[in-house]
């Protein structure tokens, strides 16, 4: 199978740190370091597709996604709105 005409997305929530910060300080109450431990934990685990460069939007939208959803999550579970 060939993949090499795959479209992937150019829209992302979160072009930059900063924006992931204020993002997160904003709607979840979390802090720098909050942000950076979960940058740090996605950094390990990202790979590059095919050998090419990481996109930092690419990285910052994953690691957006996945505060979302361990904050969505946790909101759900405690019954905290």
């Amino acid at each position: 199978m060939d993949n090499t005409n795959q479209k992937r997305t150019d829209n992302f929530r979160w072009h930059t740190r900063w924006e992931l910060y204020d993002y997160f300080r904003k709607n979840f109450n979390l802090i720098k370091k909050d942000v950076d431990r979960e940058i740090y934990a996605v950094m390990a685990t990202f790979k590059p597709r095919k050998g090419r460069v990481i996109k930092t939007a690419e990285l910052w939208q994953k690691v957006g996604l996945n505060l979302e959803d361990k904050h969505t999550s946790n909101i759900e579970v405690t019954g905290m709105e």
